[in-house]
């Protein structure tokens, strides 16, 4: 059965306001980077792993298995998982097969939105953690928090052109982390 919460990956796709915000700002945590020999962006593949491609010097594989319940095959130095957690039945399980994954000193990039009032959850959300929580499932699949920083993912208008984009300007923020394999 097709996922009717499921966004279609196109150049239409590529082309919205947000994710052009969040691209863009995900580049910017990411910053300059040594060559790696291998990276997996988890899901589809879209423009920006093209980008991810370019800033780690590698070309990427991407997945198309079921992440509730599928296992990661191979080794990689930089594993990506932008906007995928908090689709998931159990995320726990899909983070201890990223850090299978991960090479000894590789690192795991990931953003998932910061927790915020249900009203305001995307229909295929199933997950959406304060900081707190999402910190404890790190801990639980063995990953160490490196960095991490906090942004908005729409333009400055969007806002203020109604009462739940302005709710949405209180509570709507997407937390990225570089997470490494806890020793």
């Amino acid at each position: 059965m097709i996922n009717p919460y499921r966004k279609k990956i196109n150049s239409e796709y590529s082309e919205l306001d947000t994710n052009k915000i969040r691209w863009s700002k995900t580049l910017e945590f990411i910053g300059i980077c040594d060559k790696t020999k291998s990276g997996l962006d988890i899901g589809d593949r879209t423009s920006f792993t093209i980008e991810l491609e370019n800033v780690f010097g590698c070309t990427f594989k991407n997945t198309n298995i079921d992440l509730d319940t599928g296992k990661i095959k191979g080794k990689y130095d930089v594993i990506t998982a932008f906007e995928i957690i908090e689709h998931l039945y159990n995320p726990l399980w899909c983070l201890e097969q990223i850090r299978q994954g991960l090479s000894e000193n590789g690192r795991l990039y990931l953003s998932t939105p910061l927790g915020k009032p249900y009203f305001l959850w995307a229909p295929g959300h199933f997950h959406e953690m304060h900081q707190e929580r999402l910190h404890s499932l790190f801990k639980r699949a063995q990953f160490r928090i490196i960095r991490q920083n906090i942004f908005r993912i729409h333009p400055t208008y969007f806002y203020f052109t109604g009462f739940r984009p302005f709710i949405r300007g209180i509570f709507e923020k997407v937390q990225i982390y570089e997470l490494g394999i806890l020793k």
